[in-house]
């Protein structure tokens, strides 16, 4: 299975990693800027991106048997619409949230990103578009060159079994506890197979 672990700035994704690593010793644990940075990365690296990981998957872990998870800047509509997404056996994914103040001390702490308004708008559309795909897609699906396959997120609905994405909330989670929870997700979907 493949395990994409999501989230705006500040709900944990990276700072969980290497206590998620030992949690999971069945699985690789993946940054998903661990690819590559460009000096701007844009909605294009990031889609892009998400493309390669899910290739690297089908190409590399899959046909050993392997579990792979990646924690990082991927958004649920455009893992669906990645040209590779078809040929993964199971893609999952959760999105790390946790609550605006939370968010904007953790920042402020971690110093690399000054907290602003957009960055809470952009936690807000993705906790949003976890639960109903059909939220404002042009904020992702623009008129730009895309390698998308836009048309399998446009036909979505809310409830649809295909749009699921657990919602783990961070809030009130120290590190290690953000990475146990992260750990039991991906451990009930291992365990349920194909279920769901």
């Amino acid at each position: 299975m493949l395990f994409f672990i999501t989230g705006a700035n500040g709900a944990g994704k990276t700072a969980c990693l290497p206590h998620l690593a030992r949690l999971l010793p069945e699985c690789s644990v993946q940054d998903f800027a661990g690819l590559g940075v460009p000096p701007n990365p844009d909605a294009r690296w990031r889609q892009e991106t998400t493309e390669l990981w899910i290739r690297t998957y089908v190409e590399k872990h899959q046909p050993q048997g392997e579990h792979l998870a990646v924690s990082g800047e991927a958004i649920f509509g455009e893992i669906l619409c990645c040209p590779s997404f078809d040929r993964a056996d199971v893609i999952r994914a959760c999105l790390l949230d946790c609550d605006d103040m939370t968010r904007v001390e953790r920042l402020r702490l971690r110093g690399t990103h000054e907290p602003n308004m957009p960055m809470l708008c952009w936690a807000a559309y993705l906790r949003v578009h976890a639960v109903d795909p059909n939220w404002c897609p042009e904020v992702i699906q623009t008129g730009e060159p895309s390698i998308k396959h836009w048309e399998r997120w446009n036909l979505r609905r809310r409830g649809d079994a295909i749009w699921k994405q657990e919602v783990i909330d961070t809030s009130h989670l120290i590190v290690e506890e953000v990475a146990a929870e992260i750990a039991r997700w991906v451990r009930t979907k291992l365990d349920g197979k194909l279920d769901g």
